[in-house]
């Protein structure tokens, strides 16, 4: 009597994880199919675009920066170069001249401008 019970004990838990395995195997594939659906409905008038092959030519001419730098402090040309190169690598593809950087106004008050500037003094 107590291997029977024991049997079917050991039935009813491998036949527990079959079903549940199985329904999220079904899961899985029903959200991946669904996924593709999806992308193939909001991709379907977009035109695919064949990678060109990548050619080696000789270094463009890029437009030398113009920068005109007004602050209070001394010109620092290693900010003015990061600077530039965001700016450029953002819009890198229309042509882009840089006339001024300039300090942003401060619009916080003194008191957490100081709670700033005293946790972010390096060490």
């Amino acid at each position: 009597m107590s291997g029977d019970k024991l049997t079917l004990s050991l039935t009813v838990l491998l036949t527990g994880f079959v079903v549940v395995f199985a329904v999220l195997l079904l899961l899985i594939g029903v959200i991946k199919l669904y996924g593709t659906i999806i992308y193939n409905i909001q991709n379907k008038g977009r035109k695919k675009k064949d990678p060109a092959p990548v050619k080696v030519t000789e270094p463009e001419k890029v437009m030398e920066p113009v920068a005109v730098v007004e602050a209070e402090q001394e010109n620092d040309d290693e900010l003015i170069a990061v600077i530039s190169a965001a700016v450029y690598s953002m819009y890198s593809s229309s042509q882009v001249r840089i006339k001024s950087i300039r300090k942003s106004p401060t619009r916080s008050n003194a008191w957490r401008s100081a709670g700033l500037n005293d946790n972010l003094r390096p060490f």
